[in-house]
C-alpha cells in the first residue's frame, strides 16, 4: 500500500491512523442505530449481518489503534512495523466500510424514505469522516469510500424516482470531490511531514558533514539505560595538521575534508555507535553496550586507521593525523560531559606525543570484571 514515500514519512504517515478513536467510536455508534432501525424497519436479515459485524469491527479497529498507538510510544517504528499496522488497520476500516455499504444498499432496495433518510446520513457521514481521518493513506481511503458509497450510489439510481436520480447524481458528485478532497489532504499533510521531519534532521545533524550534532549526541546518551554488565564509551578526537590543510588548499578543501571524513565514519561505525561533529575539526565517538573492554581499543585502532588514509585534495593525495582519546565507564554511571572531559584530556596527550591513541580511565572503574582486561 507504499507510494513515492520516504521510510521516515511512510511510517510517520501511518502512525496517524491510530488517531481515528473518537470518530471510529462514532461511527460505531451510527451504523448500530442506523443498522437496528432499518433492521426493525425492513426485518432485513443482510442489514442485520451488516450491523452486527460493522459494530464489532468498529470495537475492532479501536482496539487496534490501542494496540497502534502503545506500540509507537514504546518504540519508535520501523518500516516492518508501520507495514504490519497499516495492513491491520486497512483490514479494519475496509470491514466497517463494507457493512456501511451493505446497509446503505439494502436499505435503498425497500421503498421506506424514513430508512432512506438514514442511510444517505449514515453513507455521506462515513466517507465525509473517511476523507478528512484517514486521507493520509490514500489507497485505503479510496478503497473504503467506493466500498461504502458506490453500491448504494447504483442502489440508489436503480430506484428509479426523480428524486432518487437526483440523489444519485449528486452521491457522484460528492464521490468525485471525496476523493480530490483526500488527495488533497494527502499532499498537504506530506508537505508538512517533509518539512517537519527536515526541520528535525537539521536540528540533529550538522550542516556540513550530516553527523550528528551535539543535540542529538545528548539524546543519544540520555536514551542509554543504567546496566552494571556493560560499558559505554566515549572517543574523542581531532586532526592534526588541518589548519595547515585550510590554509594550503582553502577552506573550501578544508570542508570536503571534513565531509570526507564523516563518510568513513559512517561507512565504518556499527550501531549503535554513533559519529558526531562537535565543531571545527573535533569529533565524538560514541560507543554504547560494550561487553568487553578491547572493543573500545578496536574501535579506536579502527578509525586511526580509516581516516588515516589519504585524500584527494587539491589535486594530491594528502593525509592527516588523528588525536583521539577514550574513556569508559559503567553504562548510565556517569555524566556525559565528564566523560568527554576525560577523553578530551586523554586526546591532549596523544596530540602532546605526536598524535596516535590514549585513554583516561576512572580510578573507580574495575575492568577486571569483563572478560579481557583493556
Amino acid at each position: 500500500m507504499r507510494y513515492r514515500e520516504a521510510d521516515d514519512v511512510f511510517t510517520t504517515l501511518v502512525s496517524e491512523l491510530h488517531s481515528t478513536l473518537t470518530p471510529t467510536t462514532i461511527m460505531g455508534i451510527t451504523i448500530l442505530a442506523v443498522g437496528l432501525f432499518a433492521y426493525e424497519s425492513l426485518a432485513s436479515t443482510p442489514i442485520l449481518i451488516a450491523t452486527i459485524v460493522g459494530t464489532i469491527a468498529s470495537l475492532g479497529k479501536i482496539a487496534v489503534s490501542l494496540a497502534h498507538r502503545r506500540a509507537d510510544a514504546t518504540k519508535r517504528s520501523t518500516v516492518e512495523d508501520a507495514a504490519y499496522w497499516e495492513r491491520v488497520q486497512g483490514f479494519c476500516i475496509f470491514l466497517i466500510a463494507a457493512c456501511v455499504g451493505t446497509v446503505a444498499t439494502v436499505s435503498f432496495s425497500h421503498r421506506d424514505l424514513a430508512v432512506h433518510i438514514l442511510a444517505a446520513v449514515l453513507s455521506f457521514g462515513y466517507c465525509a469522516g473517511v476523507t478528512v481521518r484517514i486521507s493520509v493513506r490514500p489507497l485505503i481511503a479510496a478503497t473504503a469510500i467506493l466500498l461504502a458509497s458506490l453500491p448504494s450510489t447504483v442502489a440508489v439510481m436503480l430506484y428509479g424516482d426523480k428524486a432518487h436520480w437526483i440523489l444519485s447524481v449528486l452521491c457522484v458528485i460528492f464521490l468525485i470531490a471525496a476523493m480530490q478532497s483526500m488527495l488533497h489532504v494527502y499532499r498537504t499533510t506530506i508537505r508538512q511531514i517533509r518539512l517537519f521531519l527536515d526541520m528535525e534532521h537539521q536540528a540533529r545533524h550538522d550542516a556540513l558533514t550530516g553527523l550528528y550534532n551535539r543535540t542529538a549526541l545528548l539524546e543519544a546518551y540520555s536514551s542509554l539505560g543504567r546496566s552494571d554488565d556493560t560499558l559505554t564509551c566515549v572517543h574523542c578526537f581531532d586532526l592534526d595538521g588541518f589548519k595547515d590543510i585550510n590554509d594550503r588548499f582553502g577552506h573550501a578543501a578544508g570542508d570536503a575534508l571534513l565531509a570526507g571524513i564523516a563518510e568513513r565514519l559512517r561507512e565504518n561505525l556499527d550501531q549503535p555507535a554513533i559519529a558526531v561533529r562537535i565543531g571545527g575539526d573535533e569529533f565524538v565517538i560514541l560507543q554504547p553496550h560494550v561487553r568487553d573492554p578491547a572493543e573500545a581499543e578496536n574501535l579506536a585502532r579502527k578509525i586511526i586507521d580509516v581516516l588515516g588514509l589519504p585524500y584527494r585534495t587539491g589535486g594530491e593525495d594528502v593525509t592527516i593525523g588523528i588525536s583521539l582519546g577514550y574513556t569508559m565507564a559503567l553504562s548510565g554511571s556517569a555524566q556525559l560531559e565528564h566523560m568527554m572531559a576525560s577523553a578530551d584530556k586523554a586526546s591532549y596527550r596523544a596530540k602532546r606525543n605526536g598524535g596516535g591513541i590514549d585513554r583516561e580511565m576512572p580510578s573507580t572503574l574495575d575492568l577486571g570484571t569483563f572478560s579481557v582486561v583493556a
